[in-house]
């Protein structure tokens, strides 16, 4: 058995590296064939070789009864020494988790006088594994023929899989940890694993899928994704909401929700402050998120959306409501806007962490005050035309006039007095 790694050499005795840094390898395991003995049997040594650019013919250690130590620990990280008495080195490799697992079971095998496939190597005519000179951080599977039947290459940084009828992403897929963009766009995937979470992806297309079915958001609460995807594509998955746990991706750079059943988009969304270009052409928006005006947008595309206008009867609810007595405000509500007000640092542990969304995630008041509505009444809701300010380009249908969701914080609100005098002139 032979298989491609990092290996470095280092010397018990005199504790030097007899290679400075780890070289690129080929570390190969097999029998070596002696001569016969008086019974005309041929005895078999195993030994392990290893070769490397600047010693090409291969250093030969002895296996059975020169073994000094075999430290696993961190086998699943990739990484094993193994001691050996005779020469007094150790062997530092550093190899990908599954090939170096295999390895060392074969190693087991032969040390326990067992014979195996992987051990029929005829280690005297070894050669070193021809290396390539880049390793491939690039594939693109157009058609399901193409699958690698061997697994990807665990260098992979660019994954492309399209109309390939997959219907789940594989756990290989998920554990490609130098993964940045990933593109498997025209599958019918209903369900993204989890796992997928823990990658450090910059760029996710996951367009013309069926992840509305489920609406499983699951793999979107891990920490490494959130905390890195700037690029990401939910078009034509049939989504009925937008997905709650999104607007934790603070980096998050485009997003592309076209083509979808979404009927409003949540006041959550001034989290995204990276947020440049949104894509939400072609659902059944009624209206925006006042909050829009919070963020910074360059390029923002509504074409396709039926938004709904004022009626009377909407201004008549919002004059009861404004008209209602004022209910006394709960501490928590009152030091969630102090710590708005007043931009106070958040360190963990500092405050409990329901205060800390809903500081993060509640709607603003046009005064600029957090809102929470402790009763659906509580909240003063209604559509208004938006001024777009902070948007450098627009898209939308020219016969449908754009109208934007606007949270009042109380009947006391400068907002809500601005928003009766608007009424009045409307419906007189």
């Amino acid at each position: 058995m032979k298989i491609l790694c990092e290996v470095q050499v280092v010397n018990r005795t005199t504790q030097a590296n007899r290679t400075p840094r780890p070289l690129k390898s080929t570390l190969a395991i097999g029998y070596k064939q002696s001569a016969r003995d008086a019974n005309g049997n041929t005895k078999k040594e195993l030994e392990m070789v290893l070769f490397s650019g600047q010693n090409k013919t291969g250093s030969r250690y002895k296996v059975r009864d020169n073994i000094h130590a075999v430290h696993t620990k961190f086998v699943l990280d990739g990484k094993a020494t193994i001691g050996f008495l005779q020469p007094p080195e150790n062997l530092l490799i550093k190899c990908d988790p599954i090939q170096l697992k295999g390895f060392l079971q074969t190693l087991k095998l032969g040390m326990d006088g067992k014979d195996a496939i992987n051990l029929r190597l005829n280690i005297a005519a070894a050669t070193a594994i021809p290396q390539k000179a880049q390793p491939q951080v690039r594939m693109v599977i157009s058609k399901r023929s193409e699958y690698p039947i061997k697994g990807f290459p665990r260098t992979l940084k660019s994954l492309t899989i399209n109309n390939s009828q997959l219907v789940k992403l594989s756990f290989e897929v998920c554990s490609l940890r130098n993964l940045t963009k990933l593109d498997v766009s025209g599958n019918k995937i209903t369900k993204i694993p989890p796992e997928l979470g823990r990658l450090a992806l910059t760029s996710l297309h996951l367009g013309s899928n069926c992840l509305g079915e489920l609406n499983d958001w699951c793999w979107l609460r891990g920490t490494k994704l959130s905390q890195s995807l700037g690029e990401l594509d939910l078009s034509s998955n049939g989504l009925t909401h937008f997905p709650p746990p999104l607007v934790k991706f603070e980096r998050l750079v485009s997003l592309n929700l076209n083509h979808n059943l979404l009927s409003r988009l949540p006041f959550a969304i001034r989290r995204l402050q990276a947020l440049r270009k949104l894509h939400v052409c072609s659902n059944k928006l009624e209206s925006l998120p006042a909050a829009i005006e919070d963020l910074h947008i360059d390029l923002l595309d509504v074409w396709g959306n039926c938004f709904k206008a004022f009626n009377a009867e909407a201004a008549q609810q919002l004059a009861q409501q404004t008209a209602a007595a004022n209910t006394p405000q709960p501490l928590w509500l009152k030091a969630a806007r102090s710590v708005a007000n007043y931009k106070l640092p958040l360190p963990a542990g500092s405050v409990p962490a329901v205060l800390i969304e809903l500081i993060c995630e509640a709607p603003k008041c046009l005064c600029g005050q957090l809102c929470y509505a402790l009763r659906k009444e509580d909240l003063l809701q209604r559509v208004v035309q938006p001024k777009f300010t902070n948007i450098k380009n627009l898209t939308y249908s020219r016969e449908h006039q754009i109208y934007a969701d606007v949270v009042i914080c109380g009947p006391g609100c400068s907002a809500s007095v601005q928003l009766k005098a608007l009424f009045s002139l409307m419906f007189p």
